[in-house]
């Protein structure tokens, strides 16, 4: 190479070299389109007594004695923790015009909360199932009837007497059953069905977590994407730049042809690779609008950390406790169980207590105009034989309650499984982006050695070619891995039972079931469905014991 050109190219590549780069993770130079931000650290353990919301202290709700009373008594599973849920809103990165409005995570999953169609179905699906209870409780209660009626008759006798035309007899009648004995079929039946509304609610349960990790998933994918977006586009630009050195440096005759090709099939590569990594962003863009309910604005890198136990064995136990999944199987055998019982209650006696009256006019012509009967009894009923109906289904109901158990066994499996593989994944990941961080630092380095080597002449262009792309690469890999840690933490939290308002930081959107509950067991005369639970819950997340 010639001294004269030397300052030239020595000016090219300087300005090839120099694109901005803001970091992603600080030390690992990722570029973003922002601003440089700071890898966030693990938050300090702190006592989970009130968890702290955008610097605000949200009020716990009250823990009362549940209107069920026949459920055991339920755990918050975030009381027992020693964690506490925190949020900063302050990137790491950024994604989105610096116009739009800003969403951190605690927003996106708040906003998905209070206005999913998902959840909202399912609060509804809740309503129906809660109106078991008082159908099973109006065993206990009265049954009142009224009857009136019109009957003309005509009368025709030898000889003729008096009234002997007939006559036209009204009549009132008005009947009482009180049930007093139903064969336990009531007591049955009304455990049967607030088992059934507690597997329902953490059912509910489920759904909401399923939704908030959904928005999770969908937030940080998001982010990935303008984050590899912004490397491929970067990355476009230093080869475009790496190609106009390498036009100037075949100009003057310093490369061959076969230099200049290599740079424009990788200039090539890259213009299909933001393609790629546009289409990708839009097709998570259009997910998170899907999840959250809105389109993202400006997204920013969480600092959210839920409070994980800190070690594999507390996991699986408080997912044995805590998972919905697990509750509701355990509520949805005890309910198994009451059926028996209630099925079985049709081969007992029942006994009642009736009660009537009777008022009717003109009954008898020509004799006397009006008479009215009362009269009270008690009525007994022993089924004697059903045809083997009843025996069959109480065999039915026995086997049902059998197969109830296994999925008990099979629901706990499960978020066995859900907890070992979560709690692996983001051991990895935390470990993953370590390693990743480093390799980008010595990326980093050799790829500005070997721009420096290649303009004296000891490296090829593609030498210089192929340090971008790993560079490029690795970043890539930091961008997946921060995902991917932040997507197994919240996966391990959902798994566990804590992925829920009380524990992420919104515990004033939860409804009030037991309120409804309360309202429709008074309805004993309406049938009107206006309720909105938009009340704080005054009972905890349901839960079940381990050892039962």
């Amino acid at each position: 190479m010639t001294n004269r050109f030397r300052p030239l190219l020595a000016t090219l590549m300087a300005s090839a070299l120099s694109f901005p780069v803001a970091a992603y993770a600080q030390d690992a130079g990722i570029p973003t389109p922002q601003a440089d931000i700071t890898a966030p650290a693990d938050l300090p353990v702190k006592p989970i007594a009130k968890p702290v919301v955008h610097g605000k202290k949200a009020h716990a709700a009250p823990v009362v004695k549940p209107i069920l009373d026949a459920a055991p008594e339920k755990l918050d599973p975030a009381a027992e923790m020693t964690y506490t849920t925190q949020v900063d809103v302050d990137a790491e990165m950024t994604a989105g015009n610096a116009t739009d409005q800003t969403q951190s995570l605690f927003d996106a999953m708040r906003w998905a909360y209070d206005h999913s169609s998902t959840i909202r179905a399912a609060r509804e699906q809740l309503l129906a199932v809660q109106e078991n209870l008082p159908q099973a409780q109006s065993g206990w209660k009265p049954t009142a009837t009224a009857g009136a009626g019109v009957t003309k008759t005509w009368l025709d006798t030898t000889p003729k007497t008096v009234g002997g035309n007939g006559g036209t007899e009204k009549d009132l009648t008005l009947s009482v059953n009180q049930p007093l004995y139903r064969g336990g079929r009531t007591m049955s039946g009304v455990s049967n069905a607030k088992n059934i509304i507690m597997a329902q609610r953490a059912l509910l349960n489920g759904t909401e977590s399923q939704v908030l990790l959904n928005v999770v998933t969908a937030y940080m994918n998001v982010l990935r994407d303008q984050s590899l977006l912004d490397l491929a586009t970067n990355n476009r630009d230093v080869i475009n730049k790496q190609l106009d050195a390498t036009n100037a440096r075949f100009n003057v005759g310093d490369v061959t042809r076969t230099d200049v090709s290599q740079a424009r099939a990788r200039l090539a590569d890259a213009e299909s690779g933001i393609i790629s990594a546009r289409g990708n962003l839009q097709s998570s863009r259009a997910v998170y609008t899907q999840v959250v309910g809105m389109p993202p604005g400006r997204l920013s890198m969480p600092k959210m950390t839920m409070p994980i136990p800190p070690s594999l064995d507390e996991s699986v136990g408080m997912a044995m406790r805590y998972n919905p999944y697990v509750i509701a199987a355990q509520f949805t055998e005890d309910a198994a169980k009451d059926n028996v019982t209630l099925v079985d209650g049709e081969l007992l006696p029942t006994v009642g207590l009736n009660g009537g009256v009777t008022r009717a006019y003109d009954p008898s012509p020509g004799t006397f105009q009006d008479q009215t009967v009362k009269s009270i009894g008690i009525n007994a009923t022993i089924p004697l034989y059903e045809a083997g109906s009843v025996r069959s289904r109480v065999r039915q109901a026995k086997s049902i309650s059998s197969q109830r158990q296994v999925e008990v066994l099979q629901s706990q499996e499960s978020a066995r499984e859900q907890t070992v593989s979560s709690w692996e994944t983001l051991q990895a990941t935390t470990a993953e982006i370590d390693s990743r961080k480093e390799q980008v630092k010595a990326n980093a380095i050799a790829r500005d050695g070997v721009h420096k080597e290649a303009e004296l002449g000891t490296r090829t262009i593609l030498d210089a070619l192929n340090a971008d792309q790993e560079l490029l690469n690795s970043r890539s890999a930091l961008v997946t891995a921060r995902r991917d840690e932040v997507v197994a933490r919240y996966t391990l939290a959902s798994a566990i039972g804590l992925m829920n308002p009380n524990a992420v930081g919104f515990p004033e959107l939860t409804r009030d079931y037991n309120q409804h509950i309360r309202e429709i067991s008074a309805k004993i005369f309406s049938t009107s469905t206006d309720y909105s639970p938009d009340k704080v819950d005054s009972k905890p997340t349901p839960q079940k014991p381990v050892n039962r």
